[in-house]
């Protein structure tokens, strides 16, 4: 038997992707009290709402699906919100009733009305922002117009069970949004922030820990090509449609902007740890290095704590002792790198410098980000409206108006196949349509991405329930106990970061859609149908939106660029918005709105990898500089308005308005530059960068800082104490502004080209 040779088993080696796909999904799922907590909640919700229309026998294939388009997919209802759509969507459904008998007998004329329909109803969704519930109303008038074809006696009842079930799904999310089980959208954004804010802490040290000492670390992953930003922005809107004042979201979104710009740091320190080059160098300055991270961890793990109950401001206020020691740190570190510069000049290779330089500069960067507190915005004035709401423009957007024609051709090339077809089931193409539709290249395709994973999922389960509930069981409490487990694993997916949270939320929607009723299932082809029409929907978009009238995240940007510029331009004192506060306050309140969806842009850029003709990061960089400068232009304009100074000399006050004067020409000449055809022209964003000189706003400055602070501010010793302030603040303000602008010249000008995170 010692002839024979034992064989060896071996195990094949799992692929890099599936092991990168399971460290995400161990990361993303991993448990925690508050998910489980609003899991439980959202399931609860859907289960109820659910199991109440099919106790009432409401006769209606969408009333599963209603309750959980509603459930956890925007703000709290209020019961005057809910009356509103529930009158919006019995007037839409009494009309369609009638123009969908009529048109019936004109099908040549059906099409153009659904895309007329349709195109009108998304502008006015997107403009108004109005959420999953005109998506209720969009998705119950469809149902009629397309059920007509098939059974047009029916529509009357059909339209008698989708409001019904819509009553009863408002009512359901009424009660638990404000009575029974509330749960504010700021609470869950003040927690994705921590919880973002401790992964980049964590990623930060797995990183450096491989850089100072590879032998015994492993390498950490790539960073992911997906942000937490898109989720973010999603309960930023959640917040302000919940009442949020404008004060409060300035100050929300500014610590967005600063967790986005610390988790695009990380992944650049990221991509510099894992290059192969020596370490000789690092060696050197292994003690500064490392005390270094240390510090940007402690206090990373300090906001990430602090931010679940607190987001401090105050950029001009003392930082706390943390912060002073991580840039005590970092300055140890940048004095050791000067003193042994001569040691390794001439003797390191070319790679390990710049690599050296560019792990060095992630921290310098990363310390800058977290050194200061965040910038406060002006205090709205005490007597302004109460209202958050800014006026809307009564101008067509040309951009949305695109949108909106694309998803309207969309919904007409579905209803077609549908027709086709001949048969009902195929009523969620148009259903998934409007769900997939996104404006951006980038954001149409994560979202088809994440929802063909969320339809395979979900039609997987929905085929389990059917084979294995509808032959056992004929009870209601049977079929609501599927439905909650299906529906708890849907949230608690939905509830993790941007790049899985919307295929969580589709497993839930697509065994809604395809398990209609809570009874048995006697038929198992309608669900197929209904699972195959949710894929033909997802086609159908993927067709219009990437191939055939794609619009990249460069189209969307430009306009929102314009409008942030046009607008910090009018806060400068003398500006067509700097004569009253309240105009100040409207000005600033639009400014951050559009600087919001620039955030979004750029997540959508990030996803159109080389394709895009913007570079995300510098979008993330420049939005940050605006917002500030934004912030501080309104409250120099809203100082003046209410501290009124004294004359000075005609020396200084010509100083001081040479200062303001000497940014206009600076911001001007990128609102032309993104007003132009030349708008994503690299070159021309570089000329214009060189264009300007940093003695534009220097001298100025130092001589309207000098003939104030001359003979210990003697010209300003006669007046009140607020006055004085309010001079001082002003001159802090405008020393600020210098370095901003500096900042947002050198990101403007990165805009135009392809984002790459590793070089700097």
């Amino acid at each position: 038997m010692a002839g024979f040779a034992k064989p060896e088993i071996r195990f094949a080696q799992t692929p890099g992707w599936f092991d990168q796909l399971a460290g995400l999904l161990s990361r993303e799922l991993a448990p925690s009290s508050r998910k489980l907590r609003t899991a439980l909640r959202l399931a609860t919700m859907g289960t109820i709402g659910a199991g109440v229309i099919a106790s009432c026998h409401v006769n209606n294939e969408l009333g599963t699906y209603i309750v959980w388009l509603l459930v956890g997919a925007g703000p709290m209802m209020s019961l005057r919100k809910a009356v509103a759509f529930l009158i919006a969507e019995a007037i839409t459904l009494a009309a369609s009733v009638v123009l969908a008998g009529i048109l019936s007998e004109t099908p040549w004329l059906m099409l153009p009305f659904l895309f007329a329909l349709v195109t009108f109803t998304t502008y006015l969704g997107t403009t108004r922002k109005l959420g999953a519930a005109l998506l209720l109303i969009q998705v119950t008038f469809l149902f009629i117009y397309y059920g007509v074809a098939f059974a047009p006696d029916e529509i009357g009842w059909a339209a008698a069970g989708e409001f019904g079930g819509s009553v009863i799904a408002f009512g359901t999310i009424v009660l638990f949004d404000n009575w029974l089980w509330p749960d504010r959208g700021e609470a869950l954004l003040l927690e994705a922030l921590g919880a973002s804010v401790a992964r980049a802490r964590s990623r930060l040290l797995a990183a450096s820990n491989y850089y100072l000492d590879r032998r015994g670390q492993p390498r950490p992953p790539i960073p992911p090509p997906t942000s937490d930003l898109p989720a973010h922005m999603e309960l930023l809107n959640r917040v302000v449609a919940e009442g949020a004042s404008d004060h409060r979201h300035a100050i929300l979104l500014a610590a967005i902007t600063r967790v986005a710009r610390i988790n695009l740091e990380v992944d650049r320190l990221t991509f510099t740890a894992r290059q192969n080059v020596p370490n000789e160098i690092r060696d050197m300055v292994r003690p500064e290095t490392q005390m270094t991270v240390e510090a940007i961890a402690a206090v990373l793990d300090e906001i990430a704590r602090e931010i679940l109950t607190h987001i401090a401001v105050g950029v001009d206020q003392r930082p706390p002792a943390s912060r002073t020691r991580a840039r005590a740190a970092f300055d140890a570190l940048a004095a050791r790198v000067i003193q042994i510069r001569p040691k390794y000049v001439g003797t390191a290779s070319t790679a390990e410098i710049e690599n050296f330089a560019s792990f060095n500069d992630s921290l310098a960067v990363l310390t800058a980000h977290i050194e200061r507190l965040l910038d406060e915005p002006p205090q709205p004035p005490a007597a302004a409206s109460s209202k958050n709401a800014v006026p809307h423009s009564t101008a067509l957007d040309p951009d949305v108006v695109r949108f909106s024609m694309k998803v309207g051709l969309c919904v007409v090339i579905g209803y077609v196949i549908g027709l086709f077809t001949q048969r009902p089931d195929l009523s969620t193409i148009l259903t998934t349509i409007l769900i997939t539709a996104l404006p951006t290249y980038g954001a149409s395709l994560r979202k088809m991405i994440l929802r063909i994973a969320g339809v395979i999922i979900g039609g997987a389960l929905t085929l389990l329930t059917i084979i294995i509930v509808t032959p056992n069981f004929e009870t209601l409490p049977a079929y609501m106990m599927a439905l909650f487990a299906v529906f708890f694993v849907s949230s608690y997916a939905a509830l993790s970061s941007g790049r899985i949270s919307y295929a969580g939320k589709q497993i839930g929607t697509t065994f809604a859609l395809a398990f209609a009723g809570l009874s048995p299932a006697l038929d198992v082809y309608a669900p197929l149908w209904r699972i195959w029409g949710v894929m033909l929907g997802t086609l159908i978009a993927g067709i219009v939106f990437l191939l055939l009238w794609p619009e990249y995240a460069g189209d969307s940007l430009l306009p929102r660029l314009r409008e942030v510029v046009r607008a910090t331009l009018s806060m400068l004192p003398g500006g067509s918005a700097a004569k009253t506060e309240d105009e100040i306050q409207q000005a600033n309140s639009g400014t951050m709105r559009a600087l919001a969806e620039i955030l979004e842009v750029a997540d959508d850029a990030q996803l159109e990898g080389r394709t895009s003709t913007v570079n995300h990061n510098a979008i993330v960089e420049a939005a940050g500089a605006l917002r500030r400068i934004a912030n501080r232009l309104a409250s120099i304009a809203t100082e003046r308005i209410v501290t009124p100074t004294p004359q000075l000399d005609p020396a200084t006050e010509s100083a001081r308005k040479a200062v303001l004067d000497a940014i206009r020409p600076h911001l001007q000449s990128w609102l032309d530059f993104f007003s132009s055809e030349d708008g994503l022209s690299a070159p021309a964003a570089q000329a214009i960068l060189r264009s300007h000189s940093t003695d534009d706003l220097q001298k100025p400055l130092e001589q309207f800082g000098s003939r104030i602070e001359e003979r210990e501010f003697a010209r300003i010793g006669s007046w009140t104490i607020d006055q004085r302030r309010a001079i001082l603040a002003e001159l802090h303000s405008m020393r600020r502004l210098e370095y901003l602008l500096s900042q947002l010249n050198r990101w403007l000008a990165q805009i135009p080209g392809a984002a790459s995170i590793p070089a700097r």
